[in-house]
């Protein structure tokens, strides 16, 4: 199972940090502050939609296993009904060799 990245969050925490100045006095963002503030939320963005993409893949490979199980739990009670129309292969005696040249079969 691959490692869980937690820098998404760290970030998140760091960036909030970063505007913990703003709640108590009004302050201006400078155009390079802004600037870097957009890139940060763009790398953001992407790490988010990473996770959400995993996420979104394992959550269909899970249900789509489900959906397999109860399939095929279907079939066969439905293949073990009195009256169905399978049938069991008979069991066939077949010789045994031990593989050796002129070995009993």
């Amino acid at each position: 199972m691959a490692r869980m990245s937690l820098a998404l969050s760290d970030t998140l925490n760091q960036l909030g940090q970063m505007f913990a100045g703003f709640e108590h006095e009004s302050r201006v963002l400078r155009p390079q502050d802004a600037r870097m503030l957009r890139r940060i939320l763009k790398d953001l963005g992407k790490q988010a939609r990473s996770i959400e993409c995993q996420l979104s893949a394992r959550l269909w490979n899970e249900e789509a296993r489900k959906d397999r199980v109860i399939e095929a739990e279907r079939i066969a009670s439905a293949a073990s009904q009195p009256g169905s129309n399978v049938k069991l292969f008979p069991v066939i005696p077949r010789p045994f060799s031990d593989g050796l040249p002129g070995g009993r079969a």
